[in-house]
């Protein structure tokens, strides 16, 4: 899944999600107060002002290191996201509140980089040693190339050592080992206590994949357990990123995953990954670094040989997890799914709120063209089954994931 990083105006206040601690910590219970059980006698007394980490680390700097200036907490940023051993702070940390702003610019980098070690000192609990803003993933890099790595330019690192700058690297969709070495790690846990591993200048993390993460684990349709008996099942998944849909399937149960993958720093995280969930010393997963344009005339003949041996599980379930569209795998996809069985694909697409029934009847319609042409024969009636709508992906348009299943082959 390939979506922009957090909206920076969202709602939530602050998050925590670590290897330590996966769950979310919000303002609301960072800190605790203790309420007056008799207040119907006494004066209601006025609740102590409340800080987070992040405020309370901003505020020790302020009065041990820049005396002449105070600030209300109301005039101090909150929010921020913690990926062990990195402290994620919005796009707009450093310029709102106004009174905030002024007094950040105003630092020189010898003051910025004590402020910076109050603030990670103030989250000493979540041993963290970078810190960084965040910024929108650019579908388009400064010459309007499309980004097809949906590399994050825009992070902006303010403390610590993240590796070599984007630009440094000769060939930056094929790191070296050296350029895998140097790079900063981070990680987080999700769903069902799934680890995931990602280089946050290289690459990108999109945490409102969770939702589409728990619907494989909970086992949606094509996914219960009498589904994968017998022949066994095996999943593709056509932009593998980090892992995102590649590990809910594995905890599933699906006896392979197949993934294509042209950024090599994903690739990375993904083998970091498998190694820390338990699935390094295993050919569950088989991931190829390079374009999917040739995944189904690769995977055929992959199919050809393991046929051969009677190690072939077919597939049943193709994941097209690419925004705003995935439409130039959908033929590819049709062609991956087992002919005889039948199967699903899972199609990630951005669509105006307007017209989501509208693009499920012309996505239903398409793979229905493909799949005929896919297996030489005159018509083949695709059915799209749920339409799960994951998140706002921005005003007016929403990222939603097609449930299309395609028939068995009456022979």
């Amino acid at each position: 899944m390939l979506p922009p990083p957090d909206d920076p105006d969202s709602t939530t206040d602050t998050t925590i999600t670590s290897t330590r601690s996966p769950l979310p910590l919000t303002t609301d219970n960072a800190t605790t107060t203790t309420k007056n059980q008799n207040n119907h006698h006494h004066p209601r007394k006025p609740k102590p002002t409340l800080l987070n980490p992040l405020q309370k680390g901003i505020t020790t700097y302020l009065t041990h290191h820049h005396t002449d200036a105070t600030l209300p907490p109301s005039s101090l940023p909150k929010r921020f996201t913690i990926y062990a051993p990195l402290l994620l702070l919005p796009v707009n940390a450093l310029t709102t509140p106004p009174a905030w702003h002024t007094l950040y610019a105003s630092l020189t980098a010898s003051q910025r980089t004590t402020l910076y070690e109050c603030i990670l000192s103030a989250f000493s609990r979540y041993n963290l040693t970078h810190i960084a803003i965040n910024a929108p993933i650019a579908l388009t890099d400064a010459q309007g190339t499309e980004n097809r790595m949906r590399s994050p330019g825009g992070l902006h690192p303010l403390h610590g050592d993240f590796g070599p700058s984007p630009s440094t690297i000769v060939n930056l969709d094929a790191p070296t080992a050296e350029d895998l070495g140097r790079a900063l790690w981070v990680s987080t846990v999700q769903n069902h206590g799934i680890e995931q591993f990602w280089a946050p200048m290289y690459t990108m993390f999109s945490r409102g994949n969770v939702t589409e993460k728990a619907r494989i684990l909970d086992g949606m349709e094509g996914l219960r357990r009498e589904d994968m008996e017998g022949a066994g099942m095996s999943v593709v998944d056509m932009y593998a990123g980090i892992g995102y849909f590649v590990f809910s399937y594995l905890r599933r149960g699906v006896q392979r995953v197949w993934g294509w993958e042209i950024n090599g720093w994903s690739v990375e995280g993904l083998r970091r990954g498998c190694m820390a969930n338990g699935w390094g010393d295993e050919d569950r997963v088989v991931v190829f670094h390079g374009d999917n344009r040739f995944a189904a005339r690769v995977l055929a003949q992959i199919r050809h040989v393991m046929e051969a041996r009677g190690r072939w599980a077919p597939v049943r379930h193709v994941n097209l997890g690419l925004l705003p569209s995935s439409a130039a795998a959908w033929g590819a996809a049709c062609r991956m799914v087992d002919g005889r069985l039948g199967g699903w694909l899972h199609v990630h697409e951005n669509v105006d709120v307007r017209r989501i029934e509208e693009m499920g009847d012309h996505i239903t319609k398409e793979i229905g063209r493909l799949r005929a042409t896919a297996l030489e024969v005159e018509d083949v009636v695709a059915e799209c089954r749920h339409v799960e709508q994951v998140k706002t992906y921005a005003p007016g348009v929403m990222h939603c994931v097609f449930d299309v299943k395609m028939p068995a082959l009456e022979l």
